[in-house]
């Protein structure tokens, strides 16, 4: 998972590292608000971190760019803010789809370690430590039918929980007619040999669809479990 810091000073940057190694993230820094915007599509980072002092217009176009392509579900947006961010900055913040606001000279010791790795796992952005994300996306497969078009739609799972999926259709055009409250009632999820029929609802499409698992029985919530520690075959 790739994480991207938008901030012109380090301050921060040892408690942000350390905090998203602990979860599974790879840290990307730019100094310029610019640089950020040319390049977030070649990126594609899962979760941007913005330091509103530093950039007190910017963060708002940069915000807005990735939330018109990227749902709140795909792609965590979280500001950094200091004494100097107002009222009216945080109402334009919430609207504009923004996660989270955290101090931007918070430590270790703060709140906001837990309250970053509780959005981290809330979205399904906690990689297991035993079984990484590619190996996932090597030994699972996921497919459903398009409940409007009947079309059978595949690509790859980039994350897994018993709880919520992420998943990167291989042809973006194919489901973009589903939109976030749709439930597929058809679906196959292949664990190494094992087989699953899932229901699914669609918390957000864009290029990845975020996915949480429907009334999933018991069993089959052992068999995804199994097969993140590594022990289902």
């Amino acid at each position: 998972m790739k994480a991207l810091l938008v901030s012109e000073n380090d301050q921060n940057l040892p408690e942000i590292r350390k905090i998203l190694k602990s979860s599974g993230f790879d840290l990307i820094h730019y100094r310029s608000a610019i640089k950020a915007l040319d390049n977030i599509e070649e990126i594609l980072p899962d979760t941007v971190f913005i330091n509103t002092a530093d950039f007190p217009r910017h963060w708002k176009t940069l915000t807005q760019f990735i939330r018109s392509d990227h749902a709140r579900a795909e792609t965590l947006i979280i500001l950094l803010i200091s004494e100097r961010f107002t009222t009216d900055d945080a109402d334009k913040a919430n609207f504009l789809g923004i996660n989270a606001m955290i101090q931007e000279n918070f430590s270790l010791e703060d709140d906001e370690d837990a309250t970053l790795k509780k959005l981290f796992a809330r979205y399904g952005f906690e990689e297991n430590p035993q079984i990484p994300n590619a190996e996932i996306s090597a030994n699972a497969v996921f497919m459903f039918t398009n409940p409007l078009t009947d079309a059978i739609i595949t690509g790859k799972i980039e994350r897994l929980s018993a709880e919520h999926m992420r998943f990167r259709p291989d042809s973006p055009a194919s489901v973009s007619d589903l939109a976030a409250g749709e439930i597929l009632e058809q679906c196959s999820l292949k664990l190494n040999k094992k087989i699953l029929s899932p229901r699914c609802l669609i918390q957000g499409v864009s290029a990845l669809l975020q996915l949480d698992f429907i009334d999933l029985s018991p069993e089959n919530v052992s068999e995804i479990n199994a097969f993140l520690s590594g022990s289902g075959q």
